[in-house]
């Protein structure tokens, strides 16, 4: 038993001075690896502005936009290899061994010669003897010989040049899609950077309503304290007052904090600097007059169109051709050109079937905001008539000043609601008029 502790404590302090050598020895390979490792940063300019507008901030997210041009880029880096493989390709054939037999009978060369028409007596003894024999069967077998290995050599190198081929013509395919997906990515990017602005443009005015509800509240404190020392409150009133203002205030300080966030985001996303004082403008449209109700477009029409359902096409179109190019010696081959074909077939009905509940889903969406819209601008207009009616109060002395300005932050309030329900609506409009351009999300 002695002997078996004293072979685990050898072990522990083993392991023990193992540690202590090969901590150094991997904090040193760390601080040269880190003293080779290459760090790229530049340095970032960013505009300074006080304003901005929809159309300029559109304007700047395309112009700005990283992902469009790796999208370019890599439009380029496709073309560029498609036609170094087609340069390949076109170069890529063997040569050829000629037809030679050396005579190694005497019948075969006087054969030879009168083929030749070289005039031959049997007679005279041309035939060197047994070693020509030899050295021509020898060299007969060399040029068979070199003859297979060429036409092995040729077999291969067409084999890689139709392999070359087929992979230029699906870089071409590539290219085609690749295209595609740049133009959906500026519509992708027009959409979330107008529902960033919507977002941000919401906020915004939201926050300057709070600012103005808060001044309400603290009259509302006040007044609650002056009745009290009157008898005319209890603490408990002054209490709620207290509780309403500061509940608002925090719920101001949250909305202040995302607003900030968003804002940041916009900022950095079109290349700007950050300013929390930038002034955001209006949405021309919404002020331009009546807003447009959701007109629908034909469901067909809009797949025609889609990037989507152009991209699987393409595919499609890509399997077919090389199903029917492709060269291949086996049944398998053949086998696995059908199957890819099934999947783009399949795949392309996926699609089509994919993009088909979105744009339901996007005309749906568009319509209820669209409602909403009208709910929010009857409810608006019947504020505002009630808001006459209690200015006749307030003249006639019925209610104070207090309740009529009250009164009328309820009407900011209900104004407030319908600016959200149009910037929301808007920005379903616009998700819905890109399906006519070809981006369906």
């Amino acid at each position: 038993m002695n002997r078996v502790f004293k072979k685990v404590a050898g072990c522990c302090t083993a392991l023990a001075l193992l540690t202590t050598v090969m901590q150094p020895l991997a904090h040193a390979a760390e601080d040269a690896a880190s003293a080779t490792q290459n760090i790229y940063v530049g340095d970032v300019t960013l505009e300074s502005v006080d304003s901005i507008d929809l159309p300029g901030v559109l304007k700047r997210a395309m112009k700005d936009s990283t992902n469009i041009q790796l999208l370019q880029l890599k439009y380029a880096a496709q073309h560029t290899k498609q036609l170094d493989l087609e340069t390949q390709a076109s170069s890529m054939y063997g040569g050829s061994v000629g037809s030679v037999h050396l005579p190694d009978t005497p019948q075969e060369l006087l054969a030879g010669m009168a083929a030749q028409g070289v005039a031959v007596d049997p007679e005279d003894n041309l035939w060197i003897g047994p070693m020509t024999t030899v050295t021509n069967k020898a060299v007969n077998q060399v040029i068979q010989g070199m003859g297979a290995m060429t036409d092995g050599m040729n077999a291969l190198l067409a084999s890689q040049r139709e392999q070359m081929k087929s992979a230029a013509h699906q870089l071409y395919t590539d290219q085609r899609n690749t295209l595609l997906q740049e133009q959906e990515a500026r519509e992708a990017i027009r959409l979330q950077t107008i529902a960033q602005y919507v977002q941000l443009l919401g906020q915004n005015k939201q926050l300057a309503f709070m600012k103005d509800y808060e001044a309400t509240l603290k009259k509302e404190e006040a007044r609650a304290k002056l009745m009290n020392e009157q008898g005319l409150a209890s603490l408990e009133d002054v209490r709620t007052a207290g509780k309403a203002l500061a509940k608002h205030r925090d719920d101001t300080a949250v909305l202040a904090q995302n607003y900030r966030l968003a804002l940041v985001q916009l900022s950095f996303d079109i290349g700007i600097a950050f300013n929390p004082s930038l002034k955001l403008a209006d949405i021309a449209e919404l002020s331009a007059g009546p807003i447009p109700s959701v007109v629908r477009a034909d469901t067909k029409e809009l797949l025609k169109g889609s990037y989507g359902m152009k991209k699987s096409a393409n595919n499609l179109d890509e399997s077919a051709w090389q199903q029917a190019h492709t060269v291949t010696g086996s049944t398998y081959g053949a086998s696995y050109q059908g199957v890819n074909m099934g999947i783009a077939g399949t795949q392309n009905h996926q699609t089509q079937l994919e993009l088909t509940q979105k744009i339901e889903a996007t005309y749906t969406e568009a319509e209820k905001a669209y409602q909403s819209v009208l709910t929010e601008s009857r409810l608006t207009s019947e504020a505002k008539e009630d808001r006459e009616k209690m200015k006749l109060r307030y003249t006639a002395g019925v209610i104070s000043l207090h309740d009529l300005n009250k009164f009328d932050l309820k009407v900011q309030s209900q104004e407030l609601a319908l600016e959200a329900a149009k910037l929301t609506y808007y920005a379903r409009l616009e998700k819905a008029k890109a399906m006519e351009k070809g981006f369906i999300s």
